[in-house]
């Protein structure tokens, strides 16, 4: 294997552990520390925010202040931001302080199924075969960790499922709304301005100006595996590790991202999980790897149709 593939599988591995880690650290501080739910999404927002918009500034210089000479893609930037980065932060962040990083992040791993439900309801595009199982795979998956307890309906925690799915809605804004700004402008700069933007907005809607947590080393720790190593880090990490290795491996190697959320939720916080709750978070998480499988098939099969219309020709 060529050093470049090594070199983006470590990055984009990396990315995703940090993602791990930081959600980790977010039911630590809400549980041991008792900071709350919106000074915290303030807080990385708006310090992310500023450190990416730095990066970015490094790299591209004054041209990343391009897309405020454009009204629309303002509008763009505004959505992705709110529907996208914000919702998505603060939906899991109060998912974790329901049922932990373990169950949230995995609920939110089925964002890739709920696009595939969303393409069709509005394009009309029917999901093949395997998209189809990854929809049946993903809500058996959920029902499983939702009411893992014997899967009994009394068990049931509504707000459990709420805040996730919300979760995995976002991440579908996340991943479609996006797509023109990123190629016009460039990931690391529409990031930035998005979560600092946010930041600004969140503070002014919450006002929560006190953390209320209580305040050691391990709480500042907390916060620098959060903010710096779970968002600074873990983005340009993995999105340099997707440069180098393609989409594709990305997207597999991102489902690593809830195994090691629930491995260090159990090592360093003691979660536990039942048979039924790991089969559930085993089902979501294959739809990860049948996506990307099925993805690469009809790729393969566009360029062999291609290759053989210009053997025709």
């Amino acid at each position: 294997m060529e050093e470049k593939q090594w070199k983006g599988m470590a990055l984009a591995i990396l990315g995703t552990l940090l993602w791990g880690l930081s959600g980790t650290s977010v039911q630590f501080l809400e549980s041991a520390k008792h900071i709350n739910v919106e000074w915290l999404l303030e807080a990385r927002l708006l310090i992310a925010g500023i450190l990416t918009i730095g990066l970015a500034y490094i790299r591209d210089g004054k041209r990343i202040f391009a897309i405020f000479t454009e009204p629309k893609d303002i509008g763009k930037l505004l959505i992705f931001g709110i529907l996208g980065i914000a919702l998505a932060q603060y939906s899991y962040f109060k998912s974790i302080a329901i049922s932990g990083v373990g169950i949230a992040t995995v609920l939110q791993n089925v964002a890739p199924t709920l696009i595939i439900i969303y393409l069709f309801l509005r394009y009309f595009k029917k999901p093949s075969v395997p998209e189809f199982f990854c929809i049946v795979l993903a809500l058996v998956g959920t029902l499983c960790i939702v009411m893992q307890e014997g899967l009994d309906v009394s068990n049931f925690n509504v707000l459990a499922l709420f805040w996730g799915l919300v979760s995995a809605a976002s991440i579908c804004v996340y991943t479609l709304q996006p797509i023109e700004l990123l190629k016009k402008y460039g990931s690391t700069s529409i990031v930035g301005f998005a979560m600092f933007i946010c930041g600004i907005l969140s503070l002014a809607m919450f006002q929560q100006v006190e953390s209320e947590a209580l305040w050691d080393g391990m709480t500042w720790l907390g916060l620098f595996a959060i903010i710096i190593l779970g968002t600074v880090v873990s983005f340009n990490a993995y999105m340099e590790g997707v440069t180098l290795i393609g989409a594709l491996q990305g997207s597999i190697l991102s489902s690593l991202e809830p195994i090691s959320a629930a491995i260090f939720g159990w090592v360093l916080l003691g979660n536990h999980f039942t048979l039924v709750g790991i089969f559930g978070m085993i089902c979501i998480i294959a739809t990860v790897f049948i996506i990307a499988w099925d993805r690469h098939r009809q790729i393969k099969r566009e360029v062999l149709k291609k290759l053989n219309k210009e053997e025709i020709v």
